[in-house]
């Protein structure tokens, strides 16, 4: 298949990945989605011209939807067709926590985006992505919070320059985490990919 056409069909991919929120979408709805995309004619429709649709569907499947999250972060053969601003847990903790934070080894996940961060010995688990998702993000603290009981938690919401929070929306996050007693960033990246700006 030619460069140009294999990228535009990872970038349709990827598109249409971000509308239906991949990293939330339970089993049985990521495999209809497969279908969906081998009968697409902009992504399947493409790639059946080189293969069968059930080679297609594991291409599409082993290829880059499962770097799909890694690409989201920057990371990664397909790093460069991700949608959202790659910021690194390095750069989430030091923006959440300060200069000092480190993240602990190994501690990276998905389904929300988090990791654990140590200032001074003490844990904190992050978790970031967009206000869309705020209930997520929470959840995941409170879930962690629930089996760690000596740690804190705390929520970062991405956000862009094209897609900015809103006041209320920011009033209605601070009111909700203090509630739950969970800490609260909001962090707008501004294009180029990768210079994130605090907005708070």
């Amino acid at each position: 298949m030619p460069a140009d056409q294999r990228a535009a069909v990872v970038r349709a991919l990827y598109a249409d990945a971000t509308r239906v929120e991949w990293e939330y979408l339970p089993i049985n709805q990521r495999t209809a989605q497969y279908d969906k995309w081998v009968l697409a004619p902009e992504i399947g429709g493409v790639l059946t011209e080189y293969m069968s649709a059930e080679t297609a569907r594991s291409w599409i499947k082993d290829g880059p939807m499962k770097e799909y999250t890694r690409a989201q972060q920057g990371v990664g053969r397909y790093a460069k067709f991700g949608s959202k601003a790659a910021i690194t847990p390095a750069q989430i903790a030091v923006r959440a926590l300060g200069l000092s934070a480190v993240v602990v080894e190994d501690s990276f996940g998905v389904k929300p985006l988090h990791c654990v961060a140590t200032v001074a010995g003490h844990e904190t688990y992050l978790t970031w992505g967009e206000a869309k998702n705020f209930r997520y993000l929470v959840w995941a603290c409170l879930t962690y919070l629930a089996n760690h009981s000596s740690g804190d938690a705390h929520v970062v919401v991405i956000e862009t320059m094209t897609d900015p929070t809103t006041a209320s929306e920011k009033a209605q996050h601070a009111a909700i985490a203090g509630r739950c007693k969970i800490g609260l960033s909001h962090h707008r990246v501004a294009a180029p990919m990768g210079d994130p700006k605090d907005t708070e």
